[in-house]
């Protein structure tokens, strides 16, 4: 098992630093996740026009900064000047990095563009067990796992069919990520059911469950025994796992 995965059970992973309750990817609302007990922080990057990752969810910059540009049509001096939700920087990743070192990271590539600048700072930096790589894109996790094998990656949207298709009898698959990280509905299929988290654990892996933010779903994954839960939410989960 990677040395990220090494916690105990029902780990809290703040969805972007807890994004109901602090200012979502700002270090502001990191050190918010942190204040309250964190020790996982789930986070996105993006780049800029001139590929310095950053850490940015959306595609554009209207929701949080009113601004109605695409994120990469932007160079790093100009994100560097605005500010989102009135008075917070737009981080960059290599400033979240120095500014959190002890905090471990689940980052999600969100862009084909970002995928090389963010792996060659996250190695650069040596984050290798406090850093797990997330996308809904196959192809960068299948590159990340080429070409920083020392990184813990979650499965990948085409893993997490196959090892569905696995836990009711067709075992015919490879599969390399670290983690199964999954909502647990897809397409109207439950995914996450206490037969598939026996399955997982039996594997040697680990599951985390995104996003929920409903206290009484929290405490039913709880009791059915998943190793970790996405929320935005996190001082809600953290009352509950205590």
């Amino acid at each position: 098992m990677h040395q990220y995965l090494n916690h105990k059970n029902n780990i809290t992973l703040a969805h972007r630093g807890g994004s109901l309750e602090t200012h979502e990817n700002t270090l502001e609302g990191f050190t918010y996740a942190v204040k309250i007990g964190c020790e996982y922080i789930e986070t996105d990057v993006q780049a800029s026009k001139d590929g310095i990752p950053y850490i940015f969810h959306d595609d554009d910059l209207k929701r949080v900064a009113g601004i109605d540009k695409k994120f990469n049509d932007l160079n790093s001096y100009e994100i560097d000047k605005i500010r989102i939700f009135d008075d917070c920087k737009i981080p960059r990743l290599i400033d979240c990095l120095d500014a959190f070192s002890d905090i471990k990271f689940n980052i999600d590539l969100k862009t084909d563009e970002v995928m090389i600048p963010a792996l060659k700072i996250l190695s650069e930096q040596k984050t290798y067990d406090r850093v797990c790589i997330a996308s809904f894109s196959d192809r960068r996790l299948i590159y990340t796992r080429q070409h920083y094998p020392k990184f813990c990656t979650s499965m990948g949207p085409s893993e997490i069919f196959k090892i569905k298709l696995m836990s009711i009898g067709l075992d015919v698959f490879n599969i390399e990520g670290d983690c199964v990280q999954v909502p647990i509905y897809k397409y109207g299929v439950k995914l996450v059911t206490k037969h598939f988290i026996k399955f997982i654990h039996e594997r040697g892996l680990k599951i985390h469950v995104w996003t929920i933010n409903d206290s009484n779903v929290m405490d039913n994954l709880i009791k059915l025994g998943v190793d970790g839960i996405i929320t935005d939410k996190p001082s809600v989960l953290n009352n509950l796992s205590s």
